[in-house]
């Protein structure tokens, strides 16, 4: 039986914690219905036994402090506000190194990236985190390479993750490495989780990207493509929508997001089509229809351009 850590502290992220509780819970539940013994014992460490409080107010207890003796064979370090306050914590950061002489993983979850980041271990190595703290992770430890991009990253045993549920699909593929690929499936459908979103696949969606934007006009616009997906729309309409000409609009939006208008609203169709896939009662068909794409063949082939995959591929795999 893997023994796994996860570090509790005050102001972790709930999320962070309940995704690997859950996702390695889940599996000893589903090895159990099937008369296996349960493949992990998942221990809740923190800096001393005792309760500490999340960034939501949750209150979570510690049942191994740091001056406990412990073998892991994982350790999870979840993300969270309070793990900026602990990467000049010299007592933590050793025990991080001594666990590491003998964990065959070490896991980070969002900006739990800058714990692992502190103790040097991943010195040259790759190294992900959640999208809005790239840079500032990339000043503060210049020797590791920060994929800014990835879902999920591993460099030799190292694994680090994006923000929040990106942890669900890195311990997913942790699953799938112990368990099989059967096996993870099923854990991710009990998670209602699409098993499962590769490491390569980016974090930073175009539509995350113009939801963040400070100008209202593109929310706005975003709101209005969503609204008529299953329309012919062109970037003329677009433009008009924003209330600016063709061709300013097109280099606006272009520098401000990193892709042109016609394919933010190709990437907004292909979003609202994976989501139908994963629905009842919606055939390819429909999904065209609803989607504004001309018809099954096209849409076939552009999916599996972006994707890798096809469309009823996709979807089989979900329904399994």
């Amino acid at each position: 039986m893997k023994q796994i850590g996860i570090f509790l502290y005050d102001e972790v992220q709930a999320v962070d914690v309940a995704g690997a509780l859950d996702t390695f819970g889940q599996a000893n539940a589903e090895l159990i219905k099937l008369g296996r013994s349960p493949a992990y014992h998942l221990h809740l460490i923190g800096l001393k036994p005792g309760l500490i409080t999340a960034e939501n107010g949750l209150k979570l207890a510690v049942d191994i402090g740091l001056a406990d003796s412990l073998e892991l064979d994982y350790l999870v370090l979840p993300g969270g506000c309070g793990s900026q306050t602990l990467v000049d914590n010299a007592s933590l950061l050793a025990w991080i190194r001594t666990q590491d002489e003998g964990v065959q993983k070490m896991l980070s979850i969002c900006t739990g990236a800058f714990l692992l980041a502190a103790t040097g271990l991943v010195d040259g190595r790759r190294v992900a985190t959640h999208w809005r703290f790239t840079q500032q992770l990339q000043r503060m430890f210049p020797a590791i390479n920060v994929d800014a991009d990835a879902l999920y990253c591993s460099d030799g045993k190292y694994y680090s993750s994006g923000g929040m549920t990106a942890g669900i699909d890195l311990c997913l593929s942790i699953l799938e490495q112990d368990l099989g690929l059967h096996l993870a499936q099923v854990v991710a459908q009990e998670l209602v989780m699409y098993l499962r979103r590769t490491g390569t696949q980016s974090q930073y969606s175009r539509p995350l990207s113009v939801q963040a934007s400070p100008e209202a006009r593109f929310v706005r616009l975003q709101q209005w493509l969503l609204d008529n997906l299953h329309q012919p729309v062109t970037v003329s309409q677009m433009a008009e929508q924003a209330c600016m000409s063709e061709r300013h609009f097109r280099r606006q939006f272009n520098a401000r997001f990193g892709v042109t208008p016609s394919g933010y609203l190709e990437q907004l169709r292909l979003d609202r089509a994976k989501s139908l896939l994963m629905s009842d009662g919606y055939s390819l068909e429909r999904v065209c229809t609803e989607c504004g794409f001309v018809n099954t063949s096209s849409f076939g082939r552009l999916f599996k351009r972006r994707f890798a995959t096809t469309p009823i591929a996709f979807r089989n795999h979900f329904s399994r």
